[in-house]
């Protein structure tokens, strides 16, 4: 499940935190389980013992899908107890089949008496959860079942998937840690390059604040990996293919690329590579020359057109949407003008921003 999620929504969960609580959700379901059982054979239990009432005073009749509550009376012992459900006055502590100490036994769901019997909702729901955890995380130190064999066979099953449970979340853990630290070490390691080369350079401290926090937001993007590197040295038939997945449908929305041949797409995905802009930063100024197009995959960016009067209009470009198509009716003009197209708009990011870039 984890694995599934991490490849669904990137980077988010390749994180030790997320892992962790991926580890207690799968925890928290187990024991949701354990504890949904556990309160049926309880329930179970209890009729079993009302039945065994029943055939010992053969003048009552049991029936448990009447709509009232299911009275309890002539459980009580016969030495203290002998009018008939509802004509009696005496009040005695607890009947015979919720007894812990009467003479039936309900081993392991003793403690599940009180929860049969319980007007609550949320006590039903919660307390079979609580006793499911417990027991899953001390792998059934605290059962003691009788000689029934479902009672016995179920304690197995509690045991056995206690062990699996947490010896898969130490394996998990461990993953997630030794993938982390491996990460954070070479993330340090290329740091300390970036630093030397920025006072190799000697670069100001605003650009080193800026080079800092970009290096930061890539590293939260990307995990610090190289997608490009990594495309490039795939054989060409695999690289062109996963080139097409991955940019094909952001460049169709472009009107121009919608109805060209499969051919041309191809080349233009092929020439596609991915950036990271920081939030804040701006992709292009207005009136700056166009040099190529973004298609927005992951983040937003806000545009911002300066109209008449000094006022401006702005919008948000969500992922999916595309910026720099000054450049589309620039190819169409006749005659051709070397000039590049000035962009119509100012973008800038407003969160972390991953985009493909047609170079």
């Amino acid at each position: 499940m984890m694995s599934r999620m991490r490849k669904v929504t990137g980077y988010i969960f390749g994180t030790i935190w997320w892992g962790l609580g991926l580890n207690l959700i799968a925890y928290l379901i187990a024991s949701h389980v354990i504890g949904g059982c556990w309160y049926v054979l309880a329930t179970q239990s209890v009729v079993k013992c009302l039945k065994e009432q029943c055939e010992r005073n053969g003048n009552y009749k049991l029936s448990l899908s009447c709509s009232g509550g299911v009275c309890y009376q002539f459980m009580y012992p016969e030495d203290k107890f002998g009018n008939t459900c509802g004509n009696s006055t005496k009040l005695i502590a607890k009947p015979l089949c919720l007894d812990d100490d009467g003479p039936f036994n309900h081993g392991i769901y003793s403690q599940g008496l009180l929860v049969v019997t319980s007007h609550s909702l949320a006590v039903r729901i919660l307390y079979p959860i609580f006793w499911g955890l417990l027991n899953l995380s001390s792998f059934g130190n605290e059962l003691a079942p009788t000689s029934n064999l479902v009672e016995v066979m179920f304690s197995i099953f509690i045991v056995l998937c206690g062990l699996t449970l947490f010896t898969l979340m130490v394996g998990n853990i461990q993953v997630f840690l030794s993938v982390m630290l491996a990460k954070n070490k070479d993330m340090q390691l290329k740091r300390r390059d970036i630093e030397w080369w920025m006072r190799r350079r000697q670069l100001p401290s605003d650009l080193r604040r800026r080079m800092r926090h970009f290096d930061s937001q890539r590293w939260a993007i990307m995990g610090g990996e190289d997608e490009i590197k990594w495309i490039e040295e795939l054989p060409e038939g695999l690289r062109r293919d996963i080139k097409r997945f991955l940019c094909l449908d952001l460049i169709k929305k472009a009107p121009l690329f919608h109805n060209l041949d499969d051919l041309i797409l191809d080349n233009i995905c092929d020439r596609v590579k991915p950036l990271i802009f920081c939030k804040g930063e701006k992709i292009i100024r207005e009136g700056d020359p166009v040099p190529r197009m973004y298609f927005i995959v992951r983040g937003r960016a806000k545009r911002s057109q300066s109209l008449s009067k000094g006022m401006v209009g702005s919008s948000v470009l969500e992922p999916g949407g595309f910026l720099g198509d000054e450049l589309l009716s620039w190819c169409l003009q006749r005659p051709f003008r070397d000039r590049l197209p000035a962009s119509s708009a100012t973008f800038v990011c407003l969160e972390p921003t991953e985009a493909f870039v047609k170079i």
